[in-house]
C-alpha cells in the first residue's frame, strides 16, 4: 500500500465529515506479524476521543445503491450475508469507473487488504488444514456453503441484471465472493440500521467480531452487519484493547479506554476468541490466549454410549429431548474454567446422567420436562474419562511432538503449520487437564470408598466382638 493511497484514504474521510485525532496515525505492523493498524504519535489520555465517523461512510446495503437498482421479489431472495456481499462487490466495481460522482467507497478498497493476502482458513489448501486434525474449527470453515450460496443466488443475479461484460467474472465471480464475504467475516461491525438512543458501545450493540458467523447469519438482519472505515483497521490481540467504539445517532466514535503511551498500538477488541475463532476468521492465533477452549459435541456423547450398547434409536431420542429441553449440543472446555472445583461443562455432566438413566427414570424426567441435575457419580465420572480420551485421540500428534516442533529453534515452520500446532497444542493441554482432573476425582472416590469400608467394616467387627462378650457374660 502506497502512501499516496492512505493519503486519499485519511483526505476522504475527512472531506466527508470524519474527525481525526492528530496524535495517531496509519502504521504498518508487518513486522510483528500483523497488517496496517493505528500507532499513538504521542501519548493519549483515557477517554480520547479518537476519530468520529459519519454514518453515512458506513458501507451497508442500505448505503449502497445496489438495491435501488434491484426488484424487491429479487434482492429479497438473496439470504444470509449475500445481499451485502453482493453490494461490496458493486461498490468496489463502482469505485473503477468514472460516471459515478455521489458517495465512492474507492478510497476504504483501495487500503483493504488485497485478495492474495488472507491467512483465514477459507484460503488454506487441504494439506494445510490437515495440519488442524482432531480440532472441530475444520468443519466451521463452511467454504461449501459459501460457493453453493454464490452458485445459486448471486452469480444468477448477477446474469440477470448485467448486460454483456467481460469484466463479471472478474467482479462478481467465485473469487471476488469469497473475498469480500472474508472481508465481511473478519472486518464487519453490527451496527443498528435503526438507531436509538445514544452512547451505545459496541459490546452493547454488537459487532460480527467473535461471534459463530452460521449462528449471527440466522439471527441478525443482514442490513445490520456494516463495513466501518477506520474502526476495522485497528488490530485486536487477547488482553490488550485499550479502544472501543460507541454507537452514536450520526456517528460512529471511538474512544481510547485507557492511557496510550506514545509508539503504542491502539487495540480494539474482538471480544476475545479462543485462538480456533482468531485463526478461522482473521487467519492469526496469539502465543498466549487466555480465552481458548475446546468443544466436545452431544454427538460424541452419543457415539460413545452407543458403543457401549445402548441402541442407538433410544440414544438418539435422548439425545434430540435435551436439546428440546434446551442443553446445547456443544460442550466448551475453557482453558480458564468458571468453576475451578470442576471443570467438567455442567451441561455434559447432565447429558452423560440422561443417558444412563433406566428406561423407566427418563421416562419420569419426560414427564417433569427438566433433564438430570449434573452430580458427580461414579458412573458420571467413568463416561467422562472414556469420552474425553476419545476426543484427545483425534490428534494425530502428541503434546510432547507439538511442544517439540515449536521449540526447535534450527527449523523454520511455515506460518500455517506453525499456526496448526499453537491451535491443536493448546486444545489438547486443556482435554489433558480435564482428564487429571476427572482421573483424581475417580481415584478420590475409591479413597473415599476404602476408608468408608474400612470404618464399617470395624464397627461391625466392634459389634460383633461386643455381641460375642455381652452373650459370654449372660451365659457368666
Amino acid at each position: 500500500m502506497t502512501a499516496q493511497e492512505e493519503k486519499s484514504f485519511l483526505d476522504w474521510l475527512t472531506s466527508n465529515g470524519t474527525f481525526l485525532c492528530p496524535d495517531m496515525a496509519l502504521h504498518s505492523f508487518e513486522a510483528d506479524g500483523m497488517g496496517r493498524g493505528l500507532i499513538a504519535t504521542k501519548d493519549i489520555q483515557k477517554d480520547t476521543l479518537l476519530f468520529s465517523l459519519p454514518r453515512n461512510l458506513i458501507l451497508t446495503t442500505s448505503t449502497s445503491n445496489l438495491h435501488t437498482l434491484i426488484r424487491d421479489e429479487d434482492w429479497n431472495q438473496l439470504q444470509g450475508w449475500c445481499p451485502l456481499i453482493l453490494s461490496m462487490m458493486y461498490e468496489r466495481r463502482r469505485g473503477t469507473l468514472d460516471t459515478f460522482k455521489d458517495l465512492n467507497w474507492k478510497p476504504y478498497f483501495d487500503l483493504l487488504p488485497p485478495p492474495n493476502s488472507f491467512n483465514s482458513l477459507m484460503y488454506w489448501n487441504q494439506a494445510e488444514l490437515e495440519e488442524l486434525e482432531g480440532t472441530t474449527i475444520v468443519n466451521k470453515i463452511g467454504k461449501d456453503e459459501a460457493e453453493e450460496s454464490w452458485r445459486e443466488q448471486v452469480w444468477p443475479l448477477v446474469l440477470k441484471y448485467s448486460d454483456e461484460d467481460k469484466e463479471m467474472e472478474k467482479w462478481y465471480g467465485l473469487d471476488s465472493f469469497h473475498y469480500c464475504g472474508s472481508l465481511v467475516l473478519s472486518r464487519s461491525f453490527h451496527v443498528d440500521s435503526k438507531p436509538e438512543g445514544e452512547g451505545k458501545n459496541q459490546d452493547d450493540e454488537g459487532d460480527s467480531d467473535g461471534e459463530d458467523d452460521e449462528e449471527e447469519e440466522e439471527r441478525e438482519d443482514v442490513a445490520d452487519v456494516a463495513m466501518v472505515p477506520m474502526a476495522d483497521i485497528l488490530n485486536a490481540k487477547s488482553q490488550c484493547d485499550n479502544a472501543r467504539l460507541f454507537y452514536e445517532p450520526l456517528t460512529l466514535n471511538m474512544h481510547s479506554t485507557s492511557f496510550i503511551p506514545a509508539g503504542s498500538q491502539i487495540w480494539n477488541t474482538y471480544a476475545d476468541p479462543p485462538n480456533s475463532d482468531l485463526l478461522r476468521r482473521y487467519g492469526h492465533v496469539d502465543d498466549v490466549n487466555l480465552n481458548d477452549e475446546v468443544e466436545l459435541g452431544l454427538e460424541d456423547v452419543v457415539e460413545y454410549f452407543v458403543g457401549q450398547g445402548k441402541e442407538r434409536d433410544d440414544t438418539e431420542e435422548r439425545a434430540e429431548w435435551l436439546c428440546e429441553m434446551g442443553l446445547d449440543d456443544t460442550f466448551s472446555f475453557p482453558l480458564q474454567s468458571p468453576t475451578p472445583e470442576c471443570p467438567l461443562p455442567m451441561e455434559l455432566l447432565s447429558a452423560i446422567r440422561t443417558f444412563l438413566l433406566s428406561p423407566e427414570d427418563f421416562e419420569k424426567y419426560q414427564k417433569k420436562e427438566e433433564p438430570p441435575k449434573p452430580k458427580l457419580e461414579k458412573q458420571v465420572l467413568e463416561a467422562a474419562k472414556a469420552i474425553v480420551l476419545e476426543r484427545r485421540k483425534g490428534y494425530k500428534t502428541s503434546i510432547e511432538e507439538d511442544e517439540s516442533l515449536l521449540s526447535n529453534t534450527g527449523t523454520t515452520l511455515p506460518l500455517r503449520q506453525r499456526q496448526a500446532i499453537v491451535v491443536r497444542l493448546s486444545e489438547k493441554r486443556i482435554l489433558s487437564t480435564a482428564l487429571r482432573w476427572i482421573e483424581g476425582e475417580i481415584e478420590g472416590g475409591k479413597e473415599k470408598a476404602k476408608s468408608g469400608e474400612g470404618k464399617k467394616r470395624k464397627a461391625e467387627s466392634g459389634k460383633e466382638r461386643d455381641g460375642k462378650k455381652g452373650k459370654k457374660s449372660a451365659a457368666e
